[in-house]
């Protein structure tokens, strides 16, 4: 009986020590991020621009000023995230927001199975791209609006899919549409 526990500690400490191996190779053999080709605004794709929502046109708008900051730029090239803006007041003006190899695409409708999706209303939506991220989220969550916008979360009138599954995403997201420090 001893002979037999000894022998699993063995075949248990040698099958870590492998894997953990394995885990460093395979870390060192991965690609970096992509780093896209082109100027600051050839790197925001606009799918069916005739069919863009006025939300699509905004987001497309303040991420094109995003862009101009190396730092937004630097975020950029290391999210590989999709997520679906769909408000709860006008439905029919969801966006697709799809981030991949340094680019960005805004494409109207939510697509089929996005990794995030939120579901809000506009005011809300705005609130939460200009609460920022950090110290500056805890002070929004503090003050009379912050307060307004959690119990509007608790209610279930916000809603965000997917965050459990996707939580590095959804921060990245959220870096990217908080304002640049000044």
């Amino acid at each position: 009986m001893a002979k037999k526990k000894h022998r699993l500690l063995k075949v248990v400490v040698v099958g870590a020590g492998v894997a953990g191996v394995a885990y460093a190779v395979a870390r060192k053999q991965r690609p970096g991020p992509c780093i896209a080709a082109g100027g600051p605004e050839e790197r925001i794709l606009v799918k069916d621009q005739e069919n863009l929502s006025g939300l699509g046109l905004i987001m497309q708008n303040l991420a094109g000023e995003f862009v101009k900051s190396p730092a937004k730029l630097a975020l950029m090239d290391t999210m590989n995230v999709s997520v679906a803006i769909e408000p709860t007041d006008q439905p029919d003006t969801a966006i697709t927001m799809t981030f991949s190899d340094g680019y960005l695409v805004i494409e109207p409708g939510a697509v089929a199975s996005p990794d995030i999706k939120i579901m809000c209303d506009i005011e809300s939506l705005l609130q939460m791209a200009g609460m920022g991220t950090g110290l500056a989220a805890l002070k929004f969550l503090a003050s009379p609006e912050g307060q307004q916008m959690f119990n509007k979360f608790m209610a279930g009138e916000i809603r965000i899919e997917g965050l459990a599954a996707h939580p590095v995403g959804m921060l990245k997201f959220s870096s990217f549409l908080a304002p640049s420090p000044v």
